[in-house]
């Protein structure tokens, strides 16, 4: 199994909570110091699945499903403790660490250095070519969009240039194979074998950076009236465009209240050319729940800020409940005249569209509008299907909401706010978390165990609690020869002895994160043992014979079958020192 360092691998669980992973699957609902629902494992009515916030641990105590956040997305997903590695740290933006234990892995992590070193030259050469005489068409369309030098400079914009392979050329003569630009992106297999040419010819560049500065892909935009408008990078070894925002390279270290998510990147580039600095755009598809994830590793606040025609309307309402689901508060900017966040920030500037951000509705105010479109207040049947569509809406919301929202529906469809409350509980409720309900069913086969081992489990505990019971236990097991059932387990105690020899405190979710299953659902037990040991040192010592009778228990049986076939004095001598041993134990 690859080892990753503890010191990356601390860092990558400190930013994985267990709890809001968890919670994408199934409801979890406080009580006490852990979090509890229904298991994500096995289909049951009552809930038996706890979560552990300060240890990062989960438990369920009907299938004994156990362990950390990486055994939680490796059972949860179906992914192999690699995978779950890469998940993770895809999750959170972090990068798997250079130095990882794991040749598969050293030489994945070659090959992505490779095509991060094509695309950083690429970029360059983009860049110098606008800039050059050869980018003078491409200046004047920029400049035309009121975008200057400076600004092409800090958003790193650059032009292609006519021609069929003059990146190629370019790339090539520094080193890099075709295979390694074509598999960045930056050309395109030709239809004769081994030939290649250039992904984007005569297009102004805009290159799409990470928050490690890092440049993944481009955005390719016609000067003229070709088709399609914009060109993208498609998905490579180092680039997904669910994953990433346009300009949140930007965002690192700006320690901003809020982010307003736009549509394109010019919207981005006049924003900011007008003042408005936290503005990011999601790459020209549907906003997904990585997007919002990587958004909410910057601020707790969000501003959609879509074109103001019906289709940039739609994408609102599709981007606005992935964004709530993250737990983001989201806001809504409505631009007026369908006009778009560049046309507006250059016809009235920075100061005027900030005004608007000043005027954003709430979520709930904007689906509430939007429902009027198509609809015809005017009449009653109007009137009618918007109340009940709004009541549908408001029947979601917590009291509180509804007693904001009511008013505003029954002014617009002239109805008593009676009426309006009354439809409102009429209308059929959605129960539980939506995304937990729907990603629960993903697998139910996970087969009821009998459990981890009592004893073993209450000897981890008291291990893991107590330093003295710790060490006695260790002394023990190999005074009388006893393992655990698991090499897993074994190694787990022996890191822990480790640990504690040189005066250190384990860090109980990085020693957990490489376990196999079995040995996780174990230590997710024993933490989430509810008894309070007052003595783990005695505990312990329960523990420990507990286990040397039941090993003695399994050699004596065995030794007993033997001596029906083999009555030889040397097995009956060992038979009768085991009965000894066996009786001498409390």
């Amino acid at each position: 199994m690859a080892r990753f360092p503890d010191h990356w691998m601390s860092e990558l669980l400190s930013k994985s909570d267990i709890a809001a992973i968890a919670s994408e699957y199934t409801l979890l609902k406080p009580k006490g110091k852990r979090l509890w629902g229904c298991c994500p494992f096995h289909s049951e009515k009552t809930p038996s699945f706890s979560v552990t916030p300060d240890s990062q641990m989960y438990y369920c105590f009907g299938c004994h499903a156990g362990g950390g956040v990486v055994q939680f997305v490796m059972e949860m997903e179906k992914l192999s403790y690699i995978d779950a590695i890469k998940y993770l740290a895809q999750r959170v933006g972090m990068e798997l660490p250079e130095e990882v234990d794991d040749d598969k892995l050293r030489k994945e992590r070659a090959v992505k250095e490779r095509l991060y070193a094509a695309c950083k030259a690429a970029a360059m050469f983009y860049h110098e070519k606008l800039m050059s005489p050869e980018g003078k068409t491409a200046q004047q369309y920029l400049a035309k969009r009121g975008i200057d030098g400076a600004i092409a400079t800090k958003f790193g914009l650059g032009y292609a240039p006519p021609g069929w392979d003059n990146l190629l050329k370019h790339l090539t003569a520094q080193g890099f194979s075709k295979k390694e630009l074509i598999s960045a992106g930056l050309a395109v297999q030709g239809q004769k074998e081994g030939g290649c040419y250039d992904a984007y010819r005569d297009r102004v560049i805009f290159p799409i950076i990470n928050t490690y500065k890092r440049v993944l892909g481009f955005g390719a935009r016609t000067m003229g009236e070709d088709t399609p408008k914009y060109l993208n990078t498609g998905d490579t070894p180092i680039f997904n465009k669910r994953n990433n925002l346009y300009a949140i390279n930007l965002q690192k270290g700006e320690h901003n209240a809020d982010l307003i998510m736009v549509e394109g990147y010019m919207d981005v580039i006049s924003l900011y050319k007008a003042g408005v600095k936290n503005a990011v755009a999601s790459l020209g598809t549907a906003l997904t729940q990585q997007q919002a994830r990587l958004i909410k590793r910057f601020v707790p606040r969000v501003y959609i800020s879509y074109d103001g025609d019906s289709a940039g309307q739609n994408a609102t309402l599709r981007g606005l409940d992935i964004l709530a689901k993250e737990g983001l508060e989201v806001r809504v900017i409505v631009i007026p005249n369908g006009m778009d966040p560049d046309d507006y920030a250059r016809k009235f500037g920075g100061e005027e569209y900030l005004s608007l951000k000043d005027k954003a509705m709430t979520l709930n105010a904007f689906k509430l509008d939007s429902l009027m479109n198509g609809l015809d207040l005017n009449t009653a049947d109007g009137r009618e299907e918007y109340a009940k569509k709004a009541c549908a809406l408001l029947s979601e919301l917590q009291p509180v909401e509804q007693e904001r929202y009511i008013p505003t529906v029954s002014r617009r469809t002239g109805l008593s706010a009676e009426t309006i409350q009354r439809q409102c509980g009429v209308t059929p409720r959605v129960e539980g978390n939506i995304i937990g309900n729907n990603r629960n069913t993903k697998q139910k086969s996970r087969e009821i165990s009998q459990g981890p081992n009592k004893a073993e489990i209450s000897l981890l505990s008291c291990m893991i609690n107590s330093s003295d019971a710790l060490l006695y236990a260790m002394d023990k097991m190999a005074e009388y020869g006893i393992e655990f059932s698991s090499e897993g387990l074994d190694e787990f105690a022996a890191e822990l002895l480790a640990v504690n020899a040189v005066g250190e405190k384990p860090n109980i979710p990085v020693m957990l994160s490489a376990l196999p299953a079995e040995a996780a659902e174990a230590i997710g037990a024993a933490l989430s043992a509810d008894e309070q040991m007052i003595d783990p040192a005695a505990t312990a010592e329960d523990c420990i014979n507990a286990m040397a009778r039941a090993q003695l228990d399994r050699k004596i049986t065995e030794l007993a079958a033997q001596m029906e076939q083999d009555g030889s004095s040397e097995v009956r001598s060992e038979y009768m020192r085991l009965v000894r041993a066996r009786a001498s134990l409390k």
